[in-house]
């Protein structure tokens, strides 16, 4: 094959069997186009029809054509869906340089393309498979950030800022400085929060807490507010427009009736006037055809809305024949014999005909909730002082963030944005994008945010019909989950009906489903086709059903079984059916992948013990949450109460937690028994520290309770002695473990929980703030079961996106999603008819003011979409499946869930179901006993705590000497709680960041520039780690970095192009005494066939210390380190195993030979 590809002739026979499999396929005619370069496209690619599959071939299609394959960019969302693609272009090209063809069809069909691909690769020398980076296949945020960084100086963005992962006490800090700045100060940003601390009756705390929620989503306000220069005007214009277009809407739905609802409207209002009814129908007296479309006819529309549908706002609909009375304007044939019958019998049919029209009643309820057409004077007041204060704030931040040479992905996306420019005047890097990019293709594409969309914009704005180049995009509107990062479906709508610039997309639709059973397929379009709009919905984000077709046969028994508790006051029984269920899916598939799928992380809090109790392991990421773990609410008291001895609270907790574990009869007299002291020392040693400090004057005290105290105290009054003399995360530790914390742990798990807070509490030195060393605590997980197997996974619906399970588990549908917090602003981006992007947005509405209708609409319009995004969520769960569904649901009788749960969504089908004894459905009921009753009042009576009489076991410094703690070492196995700090290990530490850095960005887009730029971060976090003197380190790492890039041994061992290339991959396992351990691997990957296991040390031969000496020395130290690795891999594959070391301070790479 040498300089090409050779033509291969696959036997006929098997062609046509091909063949005739995908033209049986019944979207084969619209996958086939989806490859025709020629064509831009907007694909519809429901779960499991196989679109990164489609995008694969696009894109091989593409290479077979293009001059460079930088031509080509492929934007997705996320790192993994990046990664995936890239291995999967990657793969086929290696595969297509095989001339035997895979007889699969669709593997054919791509196998065809790659070899194309791999002809243009030879003809235009590429090398694509010694370099895939050349391969532009990146995040939108990646993506974004380069486009910043090329022009820092238009965009703002520092070229060493990094994204954080929790921006938000930077929006404290950046919300807290502006306000400090402007109160009290004359001008219009002064005069701003002065109005604005008025409408929040002078709640400063309030003010600034609303700011920063305003700050996290400023990408949906501070366009519109920066091209507001005359605001008052050019806001109400989206009022305005918003109350045509709906109405436009509603009197086109109403035209076939339109004649027999006015005659109606008109007689119902003239009885009511009759009878001095104040109801709104009086207002279509004389009502002779649709009023006009405009906001001075709302009151006659708002008469129609409310004769047609009921009043109620929680559950509104259709008025039934009880409804059609003497108050809604239909007297009876006694008081009005000529008509009365005759137009109940003529209302009763149009109701009738109003029933059968799709979409009717949700705009009805729409026009229901419609604003004002301007604002009030007192809304704009506040208004017109955000309009004016916002876009400062903004600016604040973006100065802060440029001061911390750090940002948030928002400011990485609008930093992308002023550097693109705009339509009018676009910068040189949008004329050099424009000539080099021919074809964009964008996955996931229904969760694009509106200025990801302007992006997209701007860099095909010259694009041209017929120029060669196009546009490919793929979605679901149905799998739209993110609208808490602001995700608007609506985009993906209007693509597939309106042109972006000058580009026509295609609308193409998919409807095969390769992933589950027909089984699962059918219930699947039954259930929610009932459940999600009748029609789209551009403005409202709303997406009709698009029933799939399923490609594999049904499967014996129930696909899908519902599990409805009733009456149950717990979700314990509904936990014990789950482990059932998981028992029952692991004995009838024993291979087989389960996973249980919730909608919020709490709706675990039985399941999880459950599970546990039944011994069953599983895998979980960021799914059990630290904050939650007792271990580590004791450790956040113990903090608590150290750095705030005023803090009663916390130090009562910590008398209770389980080194100290008080019962509360010693614990009340301790806190309530007066204690004689002097006022030097009781200023000294305030509130329960002074009782601590002298218990022994509490004379009512047990025994037990005195030595419990007498040990406590030992170790409490010297720690707090020495405050401050030590980094914190040194003295909160060292106070743990004197009072005997890791004795009172109850599981191995809970240590590594512990430390992963210790870790944090490093980070923070000092806690400035306490909310948000919290909050950051509740961004702590714990870790996945390192001795369990990958058959059992519990995660959130919204982290099962894109992952199939032969059993799916989908308990709590009843349980509601989280409650909508108070803004400042309430917004609402609206997609008009036209494809504009418009802002609808209002000032929080004063107290008592409940009935402004421009609040009301926005809070309809939130409750709205949220209503639709739920289920949108339901869908992605339930077609995760491919072979059984369980869901589950607990409520009351008679009762409808409520309408934020997911249950709801389901309700018209899962109600009738039930109803009917459906053969799928298993009810449960509630029988109440007093011996459950006794057992939950009893069962957690035991407290867990340490003996009175416990001691130390092993030797610790005191506390009185703490100032000078000695080091701890141990195996690489064996857990390590080290009290000092180290600059060696800490600039360690962020060595190890760094290679892990280089290797996933690319060691090929490193230089020597990106070193001396990455400076300022590398200081920081050596600053965060506590260091004080970073100049020696940072030095160190400059030059070990740069002495790297050069280095051919190091390019190789850190390219991110070997197979199955990791860093910093956790492997559990069960040491001698079947303990479960996890062994952190720094890289590895697959080369030539080889499983290359390799060990970062930040060690360096000594100064008189020849380079063969030092290897020795370490490969007898790390020689049991690095056979383990080995034997934990040779347990996983059965490929060779190789294992090094690597000094990157030495630039010395050392292999093990015969292990």
């Amino acid at each position: 094959m040498a300089g090409g590809i050779t033509a291969v002739k696959p036997l006929a026979g098997i062609h046509r069997i091909r063949d005739r499999i995908l033209t049986t396929i019944t979207d084969h005619h619209q996958r086939q186009q989806a490859l025709d370069p020629n064509q831009s496209f907007a694909v519809s690619a429901p779960a499991g029809s196989g679109k990164t599959e489609l995008l694969t071939q696009r894109v091989l299609k593409l290479l077979a054509q293009v001059d460079k394959p930088e031509e080509i960019l492929c934007l997705t969302f996320t790192r993994k869906a990046a990664g995936e693609m890239t291995q999967r272009i990657i793969a086929a090209l290696q595969l297509a340089r095989e001339d035997i063809p895979p007889e699969q069809p669709h593997a054919y069909q791509t196998w065809q393309l790659a070899r194309e691909a791999l002809q243009q690769d030879a003809k235009k020398n590429w090398q694509l498979l010694q370099s895939p980076n050349r391969l532009r296949i990146q995040t939108i945020d990646g993506f974004c950030r380069n486009l910043a960084q090329q022009l820092s100086l238009e965009s703002g963005l520092n070229t060493t800022s990094e994204p954080l992962d929790q921006p938000a006490p930077h929006y404290r800090e950046a919300a807290s400085e502006f306000l400090l700045n402007q109160l009290n100060r004359n001008g219009y940003l002064g005069d701003a929060v002065g109005t604005l601390l008025q409408h929040l009756d002078n709640n400063l705390n309030k003010l600034e807490q609303l700011l920063i929620g305003l700050l996290e989503k400023r990408e949906q306000w501070l366009q519109h507010l920066i091209s507001a220069r005359d605001a008052r005007p050019y806001l109400e214009q989206f009022l305005q427009q918003t109350i045509q277009e709906t109405l436009e809407t509603l009197a086109a739905q109403l035209q076939p009736v339109a004649s027999d609802l006015c005659l109606l409207a008109d007689y119902a209002a003239q009885n009511l006037v009759n009878r001095a009814s104040e109801s709104t129908v009086c207002n279509c007296l004389g009502l002779t055809g649709l009023p006009p479309c405009t906001a001075e006819a709302m009151a006659q529309w708002q008469g129609l809305v409310n004769l047609l549908i009921t009043a109620s706002d929680s559950d509104p609909g259709w008025r039934t024949d009880r409804g059609i009375n003497i108050k809604l304007g239909f007297p009876t044939a006694k008081d009005d014999p000529e008509f009365g019958e005759l137009r109940k019998t003529a209302f009763r049919d149009l109701l009738s005909w109003c029933r059968d029209q799709s979409g009717l009643l949700d705009t009805l309820l729409e026009v229901r909730y419609l604003p004002s057409e301007q604002y009030s004077d007192s809304q704009w007041q506040t208004l017109d002082a955000l309009t004016k204060l916002l876009p400062a704030l903004a600016a604040q931040l973006q100065l802060h963030f440029q001061q911390e040479s750090c940002c948030d992905f928002t400011e990485i996306t609008l930093a992308a944005q002023r550097a693109l420019g705009d339509q009018d005047n676009p910068t040189d890097l949008t004329l050099s994008l424009d000539y080099r990019i021919q074809h964009i293709l964008i996955d996931e594409f229904q969760d694009t945010s509106s200025i990801q969309f302007d992006i997209l914009r701007l860099l095909t704005q010259g694009w041209q019909i017929g120029d060669g180049r196009s546009l490919f995009i793929v979605g679901d509107g149905m799998q739209s989950l993110y609208g808490f990062r602001n995700a608007n479906v609506g985009l993906f709508l209007e693509a597939r009906s309106q042109p972006i610039g000058n580009i026509e997309l295609t609308p193409l639709d998919l409807q095969v489903n390769f992933r589950s059973q027909a089984g699962i397929i059918d219930w699947v379009n039954d259930v929610f086709k009932l459940a999600f709009p009748s029609r789209d919905n551009i403005a409202r984000g709303a997406v009709c059903y698009a029933p799939a077709t399923p490609f594999h046969p049904a499967l014996d028994g129930n696909a899908v079984t519902v599990d409805a508790f009733f009456d149950h006051p717990d979700h314990i029984a509904e936990a014990t059916r789950i482990v059932e269920l998981v028992s029952e899916a692991r004995l009838e598939n024993p291979k087989g992948s389960i996973a249980i799928l919730v909608r919020n992380r709490r709706h675990l809090e039985n399941i999880l013990p459950a599970l546990h109790q039944a011994g069953h392991r599983w895998q979980a990421s960021d799914i059990d949450p630290l904050a939650q773990r007792m271990p580590v609410i004791d450790l956040m008291s113990l903090t608590r109460a150290l750095l705030s001895p005023a803090d009663r609270i916390a130090w009562l907790s910590i008398l209770r937690a389980p080194w100290c574990g008080l019962d509360l009869y010693d614990l009340y007299y301790l806190a309530n028994t007066p204690i004689t002291e002097s006022p030097a020392t009781a200023s000294r040693y305030p509130l329960l520290l002074l009782q601590l400090m002298h218990y022994q004057q509490v004379s009512e005290l047990s025994e037990s309770g005195k030595k419990i105290l007498q040990r406590i105290s030992d170790v409490i009054i010297p720690a707090w002695q020495q405050r401050q003399r030590l980094p914190l995360r040194n003295w909160v530790e060292s106070v743990w473990q004197a009072l005997g914390g890791p004795s009172a742990l109850r599981q191995p798990a809970d240590m590594d929980h512990c430390l992963q807070y210790f870790d944090l509490l490093e980070g923070h030195n000092p806690i400035t703030d306490w909310p948000t060393f919290e909050q950051a605590v509740t961004a702590l997980y714990a870790a996945p079961d390192p001795v369990a197997d990958s058959s059992l996974q519990i995660m959130t619906i919204h982290k099962a996106k894109g992952l199939e399970f032969d059993t799916v588990i989908i308990p709590g549908l009843n349980r509601s999603g989280g409650n909508d917090k108070q803004q400042l602003l309430m917004w609402r981006e609206r997609i008009t008819q036209k494809g504009q992007q418009q802002l609808l947005i209002g000032p929080l509405q004063a107290s008592g003011d409940d009935k402004d209708p421009l609040y009301r609409h926005l809070q309809q319009e939130t409750k709205e979409k949220n209503r639709l995004e739920s289920t949108r969520v339901i869908y992605v769960g339930a077609t995760r499946a491919i072979s059984k569904l369980h869901l589950l649901f607990n409520i009351r009788t008679g009762k409808k869930p409520a309408n934020n749960s997911l249950l709801a969504r389901l309700w018209p089908w899962m109600e009738s179901a039930v109803q009917q004894r459906h053969p799928c459905v298993s009810t449960h009921q509630f029988v109440d006993t007093t011996e459950e009753r006794e057992y939950t009042k009893t069962r957690f009576t035991h407290i867990h705590r340490l003996s009175a009489n416990w001691q130390q076991n092993t030797v610790v410094a005191k506390l009185r000497d703490i100032q000078n703690p000695p080091q701890k070492t141990g195996s690489s196995s064996a857990v390590v709680i080290e009290t000092l700090n180290s600059d060696a290990r800490h600039t360690g530490t962020v060595l190890h960041r760094i290679l892990k850095q280089i290797t996933y960005e690319g060691v090929h887009s490193w230089s020597t520039q990106t070193v001396t730029q990455r400076l300022t971060a590398w200081d920081l976090q050596l600053r965060y780690l506590g260091m004080t003197n970073t100049e020696q380190a940072l030095i160190k790492l400059q030059q070990a970095v740069i002495t790297m890039l050069n280095d051919p041994k190091a390019q190789w061992l850190l390219d991110h192009q070997h197979q199955h290339s990791q860093c910093e991959l956790p492997l559990g396992y069960l040491d001698e005494e079947q303990q479960p351990r996890t062994a952190i691997i720094d890289r590895t990957f697959i080369d030539n066939g080889i499983r290359w296991v390799v060990d970062y040390k930040s060690s360096q031969p000594d100064e008189n210390e020849s380079v063969d000496a030092f290897l020795a020395q370490q490969k007898s130290t790390y020689r049991h380190q690095l056979a383990l690795y080995e034997k934990l891999f040779r347990q996983l594959e059965s490929l060779p195993v190789r294992t090094a070391l690597y000094f990157p301070f030495s630039s010395i790479f050392e292999v093990f030979e015969g292990q």
